[in-house]
């Protein structure tokens, strides 16, 4: 198993204005996160413009979306955005595709598009794969969020990283186990990917309203992305949790964002 340097990705949500969109990417940028995030549903701005906003105010911290939902853009749409975001931000573009998130339909519904079944939704990702591959100059990094098998040989096809979808009650076993079938469907050469669930006693509210989830709770299941909040005992933990799983790029919040400013200055790269 490669060991690849940890790097660092924030998802980013309603932020405003252009110049905030801006001002949030610059700082990101220097607090050393690699990437500012973008997910794709109706009720977040839309990406390629927020990301578009962001790559105006930096220099190298890549764009990415985080994920598109192939089902609902034709992949003709995808090549063209794709296209002017790397166009304006000098090839930054970091493309995150999939088969769309749960609930994705009523989405689809409100855009009217169609809302097909499993595989025809893995189909709509190839095309688009296919379409960016051949029609984006230069060429995007691709990300793809993927479970199944099909996804994972699309992602070993197209992607050099794989946003792996763990429940944020998953276990280091758990989690293991997603990471190791990732390798050997998509490839070991695969970047894998992980979202941080919480910090210190702070986990998101959806967690404890929809789940009953608390922190304890978490702790005692061993949850290896909540972290402490203290930068030398989650620099300790993400290294165990890498030297398990392989898994180097971690996704955070932004919520959390700012509180985990020092760790990711101090872990990436390293």
């Amino acid at each position: 198993m490669t060991t690849r340097d940890f790097r660092f990705g924030s998802v980013l949500g309603g932020q405003g204005t252009a110049a905030r969109w801006a001002e949030i990417a610059r700082t990101r940028e220097e607090a050393g996160y690699a990437a500012v995030l973008v997910p794709d549903t109706l009720a977040t701005p839309s990406p390629f413009l927020a990301l578009a906003a962001a790559a105006s105010a930096t220099t190298s911290i890549r764009l990415g979306t985080w994920v598109l939902s192939a089902p609902l853009r034709r992949p003709a749409e995808v090549v063209r955005e794709a296209s002017t975001l790397q166009q304006l931000s000098d090839g930054r573009l970091e493309l995150g595709v999939g088969a769309g998130r749960p609930g994705g339909e009523y989405d689809a519904a409100a855009l009217g598009a169609t809302w097909g079944g499993a595989g025809e939704r893995v189909s709509q990702v190839e095309a688009t794969l296919e379409a960016v591959r051949d029609g984006v100059s230069p060429a995007p990094s691709i990300v793809v969020a993927a479970h199944g098998e099909r996804m994972l040989r699309l992602a070993g096809r197209f992607a050099g990283t794989v946003a792996l979808p763990a429940p944020p009650t998953a276990d280091l076993i758990e989690i293991a186990e997603l990471a190791k079938r990732a390798r050997s469907i998509g490839g070991g050469r695969l970047e894998l990917a992980l979202q941080i669930t919480g910090v210190g006693d702070d986990i998101p509210d959806w967690l404890t309203q929809r789940l009953g989830l608390t922190t304890q709770g978490l702790r005692d299941r061993g949850v290896p992305t909540l972290l402490s909040g203290d930068v030398d005992t989650d620099l300790e933990q993400l290294e165990a949790l890498r030297a398990t799983t392989g898994i180097s790029y971690l996704t955070v919040t932004d919520e959390y964002a700012d509180r985990l400013a020092p760790l990711v200055g101090r872990a990436s790269g390293r």
